[in-house]
């Protein structure tokens, strides 16, 4: 008799815990690879726990921009102006099969996925913009 509740509770916490793969209707389009480039901008990207903080200190202002993170995540953003801060939420990231990006967190069991890359990408044909990555993961 106590076996059934106890049953119950155990697979409606597993059920809860598990981590569905990606939605096709949240799927962001594949990286473009042709546009990769290796230069980049004096733009940080400062990583603490589940966000990053964009930290635009050119003189140039991006509108209408893509942020890809490690060649595969990317999320749609508002303009990042000269000499701007923006603060965007990894999670809100999502792949090509509509995966989000891991961004860890307190009531995560796996690790958090690292920050490696950024990149800008401002049109269709034009080369992406890199910026310089600062992970500040413990």
């Amino acid at each position: 008799m106590i076996r059934t509740p106890l049953f119950l509770s155990l697979f409606l916490i597993l059920i809860a815990c598990h981590n569905p793969s990606g939605d096709p209707n949240l799927a962001s389009r594949p990286y473009p690879m042709d546009l990769h480039t290796q230069n980049s901008v004096p733009i940080q990207v400062i990583r603490t726990e589940q966000y990053i903080k964009i930290v635009n200190s050119t003189a140039v202002s991006y509108n209408f921009i893509t942020l890809w993170v490690n060649q595969r995540f990317s999320l749609e953003i508002p303009p990042l102006l000269a000499g701007e801060t923006m603060r965007i939420d990894l999670w809100d990231m999502r792949d090509s099969y509509g995966e989000q990006f891991n961004a860890g967190g307190i009531f995560r069991t796996d690790q958090p996925t690292p920050l490696v890359l950024a990149e800008l990408q401002t049109a269709e044909d034009v080369p992406l913009v890199g910026l310089i990555v600062i992970d500040q993961q413990e």
